[in-house]
């Protein structure tokens, strides 16, 4: 599915997914914004002002701590996250038009175990956010 949908989308995939980053959570200090992506701070950075170049979002100093930088999204940010997902629905939808009713109710079963795979249980959410505090 991503090839479709990204074919269009002048971003890398690295890029892209710091930009849906930001656009979820945003905005963010670049340690919370490295950790979420799971990169070093410098390669969140080097990544950050890629996307800054292209003005997709902006990176300003956090006006609560002058020594941290917040990178937050720009229109255009918002324009090629709302495109992308866009040709990713027309992508996804139309090779759902395939599949039969009994498929369908199996995949939205698969969905659904996914979904309790990758969101955390309430315990964790609260020790992530306790991290996100003391990482800080």
């Amino acid at each position: 599915m991503r090839q479709p949908a990204g074919a269009e989308t002048p971003i890398t995939p690295s890029r892209y997914s710091t930009l849906w980053t930001v656009g979820r959570f945003g905005p963010l200090r670049m340690t919370d914004l490295a950790r979420l992506e799971n990169v070093s701070k410098s390669s969140a950075t080097r990544i950050v002002s890629n996307l800054s170049a292209d003005g997709l979002v902006e990176a300003a100093p956090d006006a609560n701590d002058g020594r941290s930088t917040l990178v937050a999204m720009t229109p255009a940010g918002r324009r090629v996250l709302a495109e992308s997902s866009e040709r990713t629905d027309m992508v996804f939808l139309s090779r759902l038009a395939g599949f039969s009713e009994a498929e369908k109710v199996m995949l939205e079963a698969a969905v659904m175990l996914l979904e309790r795979l990758v969101t955390p249980a309430e315990g964790e959410r609260a020790n992530e956010r306790e991290r996100g505090r003391t990482d800080a």
